[in-house]
């Protein structure tokens, strides 16, 4: 009889090595497309990509402008140089380009039209750029907010330098810029010390991928295993996926908006924190362990917008390598008149600045309290607006672009945001990325949910490399499963064929029934 039962046992198992597990990915940003290119590299080919959207590519979104090339209305840089795992992969098959804003400042314009000195902006410059990404020894022992820390920090520095009106107009141009960088309303709800613990990955901090968008990047990671885009189903848009079910099939099942059912053995989740903010109690069968709903609730998930205007002919220094942009410094008085009209939106503008390789087009990147107004505007009201501030600011007139590109992640359904960031509640009740990246496993200790995503990746949360190693990660994490249990059947056909024993029939049932 012991026989008999080791026979099963071996039949079963060697259908079950040659069988692949199914996994369904929910969403084909850069963290699940890496999550599927890292399965193929090892022979995991079983997959099914559900998008909500009718495109790869998630939060990568390049688009045509015009006939001078492709811009990016998502992610647009390269973020560093070392241990970026997206620069470490391409470079030296792609040459990037460079913007200089690493190395050069906008040239700083005043609402009134009074000339600035710009030696003295570019020190208080210095000093701000210094405190904010340079000064993480006593940043990190800050416990509030970094605009509470900026503003001790920078206004004792500056009352030697400047006057009242200059310190509090630079004030206003770093938080647009803690804003900007972080996708948040203000910088009153960005953690200090978190802010500290966050990768920098050194080396230049805004490489381009010149007229061709980072959808590059998704065409080379892609190329070697082209048949993963065969397996994307596109509008399907993920409403309930249920878990650890005692049911028939007693396998996750993802239900989308359509009526359709989809099983699989293992799911990657990657979609944006902003959803799983917006719709995690509705969207989990059961729902999700408390800690996570709390990382979910406290992390903080912010938007930034875009604006790009090309023109017939630049009316900006194209020929001066030294002009990177014009930079906004509101005077009091001019903030006062702008509050309360249709035009209050353009204070969330920091600058209008070159684009790399695009010699006729300049562009804004916005963040602030007025991104819902942002969103809901006309084109032709964002291109009224912005000659309207260029003008105020230049003090001369401006031709009308002949083509405008612009965003609308925030009422996106399937995004509601740019990107996370550490908000100073998460830094309060000791709440990390790590937290969003717990995999869920079923009653027999199967991982039946993983999450990937920026905002999954505790190093690099936020930038597009963090995206890519959160998928790796996921990926990795369902490989080394996957090869335990070869490994079980293994070594249960080895006691098969060599050591008939009570307890190692007893393993493999047990290593089965948990299968």
């Amino acid at each position: 009889m012991l026989r008999n039962i080791f026979f099963v046992i071996l039949i079963v198992s060697s259908t079950k090595a040659t069988t692949q597990p199914k996994i369904i990915i929910v969403g084909s940003g850069l963290s699940g497309l890496s999550a599927a290119v890292k399965l193929y590299e090892n022979g995991y080919e079983n997959i099914l990509i559900l998008e909500a959207e009718n495109r790869i590519g998630g939060r990568i979104h390049t688009v045509e402008l015009s006939d001078q090339g492709y811009v990016d209305l998502g992610a647009q840089w390269v973020h560093g140089m070392k241990n970026n795992s997206i620069y470490e992969s391409i470079v030296g098959k792609y040459g990037f380009g460079e913007t200089g804003f690493d190395d050069h400042y906008p040239i700083f314009l005043q609402s009134d039209g009074v000339q600035l000195d710009q030696e003295k902006c570019h020190k208080l410059a210095d000093m701000a750029m210094k405190i904010l990404f340079s000064s993480y020894d006593q940043m990190s022992e800050f416990p509030g907010s970094i605009q509470d820390y900026f503003i001790s920090s920078f206004v004792g520095q500056t009352t030697e330098m400047a006057d009242q009106m200059l310190t509090h107009e630079m004030i206003d141009f770093f938080e647009k810029e803690m804003n900007i960088w972080n996708g948040s309303t203000t910088w009153k709800d960005l953690s200090a010390s978190l802010h500290c613990a966050s990768g920098h990955n050194a080396g230049t901090q805004h490489l381009t991928w010149k007229r061709d968008g980072f959808f590059t990047f998704i065409e080379f990671m892609t190329k070697q295993h082209k048949d993963i885009l065969s397996k994307v189903l596109f509008n399907k848009q993920v409403v309930n996926i249920q878990w650890n079910q005692n049911y028939e099939y007693k396998l996750p099942m993802v239900s989308t908006s359509d009526g359709h059912k989809y099983f699989a053995d293992h799911i990657i989740f990657t979609a944006s924190l902003g959803v799983l903010k917006d719709i995690y109690r509705t969207l989990f069968s059961p729902q999700l362990p408390k800690p996570m709903i709390r990382a979910i609730n406290l992390m903080g998930f912010g938007i930034i917008g875009k604006i790009f205007l090309e023109f017939d002919e630049p009316f900006w220094p194209v020929n001066d390598d030294n002009w990177v942009g014009y930079g906004f410094l509101w005077t009091e008085e001019d903030l006062r008149d702008l509050k309360g009209t249709d035009k209050e939106w353009l204070l969330d503008i920091q600058v209008y600045a070159k684009l790399d390789a695009f010699p006729n087009v300049l562009e804004s990147l916005i963040a602030g309290p007025h991104m819902k107004e942002f969103e809901t505007l006309s084109d032709e009201q964002i291109v009224d607006d912005s000659l309207w501030l260029l003008e105020k600011f230049l003090k001369m007139s401006v031709p009308r672009p002949k083509t405008m590109r612009r965003t609308k992640w925030l009422t996106n359904p399937n995004f509601l945001g740019s990107y996370s960031y550490n908000s100073v509640n998460a830094w309060k009740f000791n709440i990390t990325s790590k937290d969003l990246a717990q995999t869920l496993y079923n009653q027999m200790n199967k991982p039946e949910i993983l999450f990937a995503g920026e905002h999954t990746d505790e190093m690099y949360s936020s930038n597009t490399h963090g995206a890519v190693n959160s998928g790796f990660r996921a990926a990795n994490e369902l490989i080394t499963y996957f090869r335990q249990k070869e490994l079980e059947i293994i070594i249960c056909e080895h006691a098969v064929n060599d050591s008939f024993t009570l307890s190692t029939a007893n393993k493999c049932i047990q290593n089965e029934e948990s299968s």
